[in-house]
C-alpha cells in the first residue's frame, strides 16, 4: 500500500530541499529547514491524533499478509519529522551548509518514503538512494567534508548490504523464504552496523556532519519493522544463533563505548549497541517480539537524535571534545546540559524513560523466545547507562571554569523540546505494553 499522509511529508522534505540548496546565508538557510520540516510533521501529527480518520492507502502488492494501517505509517512519518528537527535546528552552521542541510532533508524524504510505501522491495531501493545521498557528499570536493577514502570504505560495506538485501527479499517472493530470510538478515546486519560487520559507522559518526549521522544512521531504524516478517521466516535453530549473536555484538558495542575517550566514538558504539539489542529482535517469531520493536526503534530514533545534536551543540561552542579530562560547568550551560541527560537517559532505558519502557518489552519478549540471549541484553543496557554518565559527569560537571560558551539559542531549544516532549508524553500515555 502507499500511503498519502506520509508521501505528503516526503514530498514537502524534497521540494524544499531544492530551495534551501539555493540558499546562501547559512543561517537563513537552518531557519528555512527548520520550518520547512515541522510543516511536514504537521500532517502526519494530526493523522496520528484524529486515529482512525486517516486514509487507507492506495493497494500495492506484498511480500506478505501482515496488515499495514495507515495510522501506522502516520505515527513512523511523525517520529522521522520529530527525529529529524533537532538534525536541522541544532545543527552548527560551520559544519551545515545549505548543501549539507539539503541532504538532510532528503534523507528525511527518503525515510518518510519507505513508511509510505508498504512493501519490502522498497527498503533496499530506498536503501539504495539514502546510501547514494551520503555516499555523493563524500567524494572529493563534496559537502560533507570527510577525510579521504572514507567514502570508499561506506560503499565497501553498502553495496554489498542493499544486493543482499535486494536479493534476499527477491528470493523470499520467488518461494525460497528461509534462504532469502538469511540474505535479508545479512544484508540488515550491514545497514545497522551490527559488529563485526560496523567498520563504515564509527568513522562516519567522527567525521560527517552530525545531522547526516543522524538522519542516515538512526532514523531509518524502521526498517527493522518492516523486515520482521521476512527475517522470522528464519529456521529456529539458525534464528537462536543470529538472536545470541545480535546480544553478543550489542555487549560488545556497549563496551567499546564505555572506553572511548572521543564522545564522538562513543555515540556511536551507543548507538551500535542500541541496534544489536532490535536486530535480535527481527529474526523472533512471537508477535510480542514484532511489536516490541516498534516503540524500540521510535526511542532509538529520538533519543539518540536529541542526544548527537546536543553533543554537536557542545562540539561547536568548546571545539574538540574529549572524555579523557573533566570539563565543563553545569550551572553555565544547564538546558543544554539537561537536554544531553534526559536523551541519553532514554537512549539507557533508565526507569521513568520510555526508553525503559520499550527495552522491558523488547528483552522481555526475546528472552522468552531466545533465553540464551537475555543476560547479554542486560549487560548491554547496564554498560550503555554507565557510558551515558560517565559521558555527561566529564562534558557537564568536570569543574568551575567557563570558557564562555553560551547555552541553547532559541531554534536550538525548540529543536530538542520537540524530542523531549515527545519522549516525555510517550511515558505518560496509558499505553499497555
Amino acid at each position: 500500500m502507499i500511503m498519502p499522509v506520509p508521501s505528503l511529508a516526503a514530498a514537502l522534505l524534497l521540494l524544499s530541499s531544492f530551495l534551501i540548496a539555493r540558499t546562501a546565508d547559512r543561517r537563513k538557510a537552518r531557519g528555512l529547514a527548520v520550518r520547512w520540516v515541522t510543516a511536514a510533521a504537521v500532517p502526519p501529527g494530526l493523522a496520528v491524533l484524529v486515529g482512525e480518520g486517516v486514509p487507507a492507502g492506495l493497494p500495492l502488492p506484498a511480500l506478505h499478509d501482515a496488515p499495514q494501517h495507515a495510522a501506522g505509517a502516520a505515527a513512523e512519518a511523525a517520529v522521522i519529522c520529530a527525529a529529524g528537527l533537532p538534525a536541522v535546528a541544532m545543527a552548527p552552521l560551520a559544519s551545515h551548509p545549505p548543501a549539507t542541510l539539503a541532504r538532510i532533508l532528503r534523507l528525511l524524504a527518503v525515510s518518510c518514503a519507505l513508511a509510505a510505501v508498504r512493501h519490502e522491495a522498497a527498503v533496499p531501493a530506498l536503501w539504495a538512494v539514502a546510501a547514494w545521498l551520503v555516499w555523493s557528499g563524500m567524494r572529493p570536493g563534496g559537502d560533507l567534508n570527510v577525510p579521504p577514502g572514507l567514502g570508499r570504505l561506506f560503499a565497501v560495506h553498502h553495496v554489498p548490504g542493499v544486493l543482499l538485501l535486494g536479493a534476499g527479499t527477491a528470493v523470499a517472493a520467488a518461494g525460497a523464504q528461509e534462504t532469502g530470510a538469511a540474505l535479508a538478515v545479512l544484508g540488515i546486519m550491514v545497514r545497522l552496523a551490527v559488529i563485526p560487520v560496523h567498520g563504515w559507522y564509527p568513522r562516519l559518526a567522527e567525521h560527517a556532519p552530525m545531522g547526516v549521522v543522524v538522519v542516515f544512521g538512526t532514523i531509518p531504524l524502521e526498517m527493522l519493522t518492516r523486515l520482521q516478517p521476512l527475517s522470522g521466516r528464519l529456521p529456529v535453530p539458525v534464528a537462536h544463533a543470529v538472536a545470541v549473536a545480535c546480544g553478543a555484538a550489542a555487549l560488545t558495542a556497549a563496551a567499546l563505548a564505555l572506553v572511548q575517550d572521543r564522545p564522538r566514538r562513543a555515540l556511536a558504539f551507543l548507538a551500535m549497541s542500541q541496534t544489536g539489542l532490535m536486530a535480535g529482535g527481527i529474526v523472533g517469531r512471537a508477535p510480542a517480539v514484532a511489536a516490541g520493536l516498534v516503540p524500540a526503534w521510535q526511542v532509538a530514533a529520538l533519543a539518540l537524535a536529541g542526544l548527537a545534536m546536543a553533543l554537536a551543540a557542545l562540539e561547536a561552542r568548546r571545539g574538540a571534545l574529549s572524555s579523557a579530562v573533566p570539563a565543563g560547568n553545569l550551572s553555565r550551560t544547564p538546558r543544554l546540559a539537561v537536554a544531553f541527560l534526559l536523551c541519553g537517559l532514554a537512549v539507557a532505558g533508565f526507569p521513568f524513560s520510555l526508553g525503559f519502557a520499550a527495552e522491558h518489552l523488547l528483552i522481555r519478549h526475546s528472552a522468552e523466545e531466545f533465553a540464551p540471549s537475555w543476560p547479554l541484553l542486560v549487560a548491554a543496557v547496564c554498560l550503555n547507562a554507565m557510558t551515558v554518565m560517565r559521558c555527561f559527569l566529564t562534558l557537564f560537571a568536570g569543574g568551575r571554569g567557563h570558557r564562555g560558551e553560551r547555552d541553547l539559542t532559541p531554534v536550538e531549544t525548540y529543536g530538542i523540546t520537540v524530542v523531549l516532549t515527545a519522549l516525555l508524553i510517550g511515558v505518560a500515555l496509558p499505553v499497555s505494553w
